[in-house]
Order: structure tokens, then sequence, then C-alpha cells
């Protein structure tokens, strides 16, 4: 089957990963996989040693205006609001592989009206990365869903030396990704539980994962030992593989928490925000707190740095949880959405 995903800007970041991990879990199972995006293909994009995904760059097209693939495409899969259309146009077979509700998401309020009217105009059966979004599809616009997971990236993992270690540093290392002036992802919220910890007693250095430099307003709360702006995940994942703590303090409207999954994968213990992405992710392996409440992540945080025996039983779990979204699990779920999808995405009980 020939399966063209449409991406709008590859920009860095964990959506545009995630289209091109699925991308290469289909072209190993023998699908012909085309990626088209407004842009070059990213360096950092498809994992190692993956093959057989073709890109084709549409930026030289108006917007909204589907791209001419060689063949005839079986599957068209839309990935953000702004796809939806040209998917439907592209293929007679089109699903929306669904990563977060964008009219829900606080940057995008502005477009709110257009992104609802993209929804209802195009009416695509879903895919989505956890099921809560599936269900909100389902309710506002009657559309049906398949969940397809983000795949670990085999770049964030434990390494061998990292089990002998069996207690957090002294002076631990804590990490806190995303963007600071993207409120969905409660930065402001994690740097203060974090100049708690101080407070209380603790003395962190700071790891900030950003695709931003830091501002200056950032700064006043909680200046950085080490800043990572716009690197790729294999600087990403080696960095985070030396923190001892992971606080992801995302808001609602947050579709999935790639970062979270990352740090489980990279056996690194983790604070976060209690969301239904996350409650379905962790699986009991990380304490889930109030998103807008810096002293419950500061006291989760203190528990875990300062009972070694507790944060090593969040390390052991935190790897068992992270196995669930193996490749071979998630490429399984891929192949059954896109037999759903090609059989016209019959409605019924979501899996």
């Amino acid at each position: 089957m020939k399966i063209a995903y449409l991406l709008d800007r590859p920009e860095l970041g964990g959506g545009v990963k995630v289209v091109y991990q699925h991308a290469a879990l289909l072209a190993a199972a023998g699908h012909r996989v085309t990626v088209a995006a407004r842009g070059p293909r990213p360096a950092w994009a498809l994992p190692h040693g993956a093959t057989g995904v073709e890109h084709v760059d549409y930026s030289q097209l108006a917007e909204g205006e589907a791209p001419r693939l060689p063949g005839t495409v079986d599957l068209a899969v839309a990935t953000y609001w702004t796809t939806l259309a040209a998917a439907r146009r592209l293929a007679a077979t089109a699903a929306h592989l669904c990563q977060g509700y964008e009219a829900d998401w606080p940057h995008q309020r502005h477009n709110a009206a257009a992104i609802e009217a993209a929804y209802r105009q195009a009416r695509l059966p879903a895919w989505v990365v956890s099921p809560h979004l599936g269900e909100l599809l389902r309710r506002r616009y009657g559309v049906p869903w398949r969940l397809t997971p983000p795949p670990l990236d085999r770049r964030f993992r434990r390494r061998w030396v990292d089990r002998l270690r069996s207690r957090p540093r002294r002076r631990p290392w804590i990490a806190v990704p995303g963007i600071f002036e993207a409120e969905i992802k409660g930065v402001t919220t994690a740097l203060e539980a974090v100049r708690s910890l101080r407070a209380r007693g603790l003395d962190p250095r700071l790891l900030r994962v950003s695709v931003r430099p830091p501002s200056a307003e950032e700064e006043t709360l909680r200046r950085a030992d080490l800043f990572l702006a716009a690197v790729g995940p294999r600087q990403v994942a080696a960095a985070l593989r030396r923190c001892d703590l992971l606080l992801f303090a995302a808001r609602p409207g947050e579709g999935f928490g790639l970062p979270l999954l990352e740090a489980l994968a990279s056996g690194v213990p983790s604070v976060a925000s209690r969301l239904p992405s996350t409650e379905l992710m962790v699986r009991g392996a990380v304490p889930l707190v109030p998103w807008d409440d810096p002293e419950a992540f500061a006291a989760a945080a203190a528990d875990l740095l300062t009972a070694p025996w507790r944060w090593r039983q969040a390390r052991r779990d935190g790897l068992a949880a992270a196995q669930h979204f193996r490749p071979a699990a998630v490429a399984e779920q891929l192949r059954e959405a896109v037999t759903w999808a090609a059989a016209g995405a019959p409605d019924g009980e979501a899996e």
C-alpha cells in the first residue's frame, strides 16, 4: 500500500518525530511511505537505520494545497489541522494522526474557529496517540478512532553504567523540558518547583531543554546550569541520561507527553502532571500531581530524591512502563490502524 503523511512545517519537536517514527515502522512492514512537508526532511527525524521513507518538500505550494505525488496514494494521513483538507483531496482513503486537539492549545486560541471548521469539513477517522483524544474527537465530530501511540526512540535508553548507581546525586540534576513561552508546557510551574526544592534543603542543578534559547523572563525564575536549545534527540538523550529526575508539568491540552516517555525509557524517575495521557502512560510508575501546583511537584520530587529506595523503585517501574511503547508493539497497532482505515474505518468500539 502507498501511504502518504502530510506534515505542515517539519520543525524540531516531538510531533514531527512521531510522524517519521510511524512512517519508518510502516516502511519496515513493506508499505511504500512518503512524508510530504513544507520544508526539507530534518536530519534528526528518522530513527537510526530506518530506510524506505521518501520525503517530498511541497513548500512552494499555496497554503492548504495538496502536494502532487507520483503514482496513486492509497492512504493519506493528515498530521495537523492545516493538512486535513489536503489529505481528503489527496486520496480516496484518508485518516488523521492526532497528537493533540489544536483548538484547545492556548497559543492557537486565535485559530479556534478555523480549526473547528477544518475538523467538521474533513471528518477524517482518527489515529490518536492517547485514548482521551479519540473520545474528544468522537464527541465533538462523531469520528471513529484507533490508538497509534508513539514508539520508543531507541536513542533514549539507560546506560549500562547507570545500573550501578543506587541513589540520586548529592546535588541532583533535574530536567525540565519545553518552551517556556508555550503555556501548555507548564515550564513556569516546574521552575517554581525547582526553586522550592532549594527552600526544602536540596540544592538541585537544572537541565533545560527547549527549541528556543532562554528568555530574560525565564532566567528571573531560575537560570539553568545547562541549557540545550534547538538540539537534536541524540544530544538530548545523552544529557537526560545523566539526570536524577524529570519534572513534566504540562497543562490540560497536552496530547501525549513525549519527554516523559523518554525519561522513563532512560531510567530517569519523574514527577508529572495528572492528565489523561500521563495516567495511561506511566501506569502508576510516576507520582502524578495537580498541573498548577508547584509545591505538589516539589514535595513529590523531594520524596524521590531523599529516599534512595523509593528512587530506585521509581526507576524500575518507569523502565517497565516504557516497554508498553516498544516499537514492535506500536508497529502492530499501526498495522491494525491501516487495515481499519483501508476498510473504510468502520465505527464501533475503539481499540
